[in-house]
C-alpha cells in the first residue's frame, strides 16, 4: 500500500509538472502586445502617416468597401490636444497610401492627380491633373514634388515623376526603370533602388547613372538616406533580408543591422535608422541603430498582421496598426 501511494504521489508530481512547464510555454509563446501610446483607435485599417511635430497625418481606408463606407480620408491628430480629424474627405476619391509635407502644405494622390491642402484645414487644389497610373512614394524639396508610378516589383518602363508644387504639368527625370522603390532626394540628386541597383538622376535634368550595381546579388527593397548615405534592405545569401549602408558617392556597401522586415517602412532621422523586424510569423519588433553601426535597440514590440507604416519627428516614434495609431519616445 505504501508502494502503491508513492508511485500515485510521483504520478500527480509528474502531472503537475507536466502542467506547469505547458503553462510556461503558453505564457512565452503568447504575442507581445505594444506598449505604445494609443492616439487614435478604430481606424479603417490606417496606412501612410507623416508628423511634422505639430500634427500626425495617415491615410485611412483604402478599399472600395471603404470608399462606400466613407472612411477612405486623410486623418489628422493634433499633438497639442490629442484631437482627431478629417483633414481629407476621401469620398469619391480612392487616395493613395502616399503622403509628403512641407512648411505648409499636405501632399495627397488619387490615380492620375496630385493634390495639396493646407496642414490647418481647408480645401484640396490640384496641382498634378495629368499624373501617369497611380502615384506612389512621393517626396518634396522647395520648388518640387517627385514621385515613383505604382506598378508592383515585376513592372517594366515606368517613370520617375516631377512636378511644380505650386502646380503644372508632370514631367519625366527618368524613364525605363523596372521594379522600382525607395525614392530619396537630396540638395542636388533624386534616388531609387531599381532592379539592377542604385541609381540617380541630377535634378536639373540629365541621364540617370548608377551608385551601385547589383549584378547577380539579392533583391533590394526600399530606401532612405542622411546627408551622406543610403540606407536599404536586401536579402542576403541566407535568404534573410539585412539593412544596408553606402555613401552616396559609391563604392561597396556595409551591414548595418542583420534583419529588418523588407515589407514595413523604415525612416532616417537624428542619425540613426527606425525599423521594424520580423520576430516570429505574426510578432514584430520596433528597432533603432545608429547611421554610425554598433547594437540595435529595440524600443517596442507587438504582434499584428498589418504591414505597418512608420514615421519620425523631434521627440516620437509614430506607426499603424491594423485599427490603431500609435506613439512612443525616441
Amino acid at each position: 500500500m505504501t508502494k502503491c501511494a508513492s508511485q500515485n504521489n510521483q504520478g500527480r508530481l509528474s502531472l503537475w509538472l507536466a502542467l506547469a512547464l505547458l503553462l510556461a510555454c503558453i505564457l512565452a509563446c503568447k504575442s507581445p502586445v505594444w506598449k505604445a501610446r494609443v492616439l487614435s483607435d478604430n481606424q479603417d485599417h490606417p496606412s501612410k502617416i507623416l508628423s511634422d511635430g505639430s500634427f500626425v497625418f495617415y491615410v485611412t481606408g483604402g478599399t472600395i468597401a471603404a470608399q462606400e463606407a466613407g472612411t477612405n480620408n486623410v486623418n489628422r491628430i493634433s499633438l497639442k490636444d490629442g484631437s482627431v480629424s478629417v483633414l481629407v474627405k476621401g469620398g469619391e476619391h480612392f487616395i493613395s497610401a502616399t503622403l509628403a509635407v512641407d512648411e505648409k502644405f499636405l501632399y495627397w494622390s488619387d490615380p492620375g492627380h496630385i493634390y495639396r491642402v493646407p496642414k490647418t484645414g481647408g480645401e484640396s487644389e490640384t496641382i498634378v491633373s495629368d499624373a501617369p497610373g497611380k502615384p506612389d512614394e512621393m517626396v518634396v524639396d522647395d520648388e518640387n514634388i517627385y514621385w515613383l508610378v505604382w506598378g508592383g516589383a515585376a513592372s517594366h518602363n515606368l517613370p520617375v515623376m516631377f512636378a511644380k508644387k505650386t502646380g503644372g504639368s508632370s514631367k519625366q527625370l527618368a524613364t525605363g526603370q523596372e521594379g522600382y522603390s525607395g525614392l530619396c532626394v537630396d540638395r542636388d540628386f533624386v534616388y531609387w533602388i531599381a532592379a539592377t541597383g542604385i541609381r540617380k538622376a541630377p535634378k536639373t535634368g540629365g541621364a540617370d547613372t548608377f551608385v551601385y550595381r547589383n549584378p547577380n546579388k539579392g533583391p533590394m527593397s526600399d530606401m532612405v538616406s542622411d546627408a551622406e548615405n543610403l540606407f536599404y534592405a536586401q536579402m542576403d545569401n541566407s535568404n534573410n533580408w539585412v539593412l544596408m549602408k553606402i555613401s552616396k558617392k559609391g563604392g561597396e556597401p556595409t551591414k548595418l543591422a542583420p534583419s529588418i522586415s523588407e515589407v514595413m517602412e523604415f525612416v532616417a532621422a537624428d542619425d540613426h535608422i527606425y525599423y521594424f523586424d520580423r520576430e516570429s510569423a505574426s510578432n514584430y519588433a520596433l528597432r533603432k541603430i545608429a547611421t554610425s553601426g554598433g547594437e540595435p535597440v529595440t524600443l517596442d514590440r507587438g504582434a499584428d498582421s498589418w504591414n505597418h507604416y512608420l514615421a519620425v519627428d523631434k521627440t516620437q516614434v509614430y506607426f499603424t496598426t491594423i485599427a490603431k495609431v500609435q506613439a512612443l519616445p525616441k
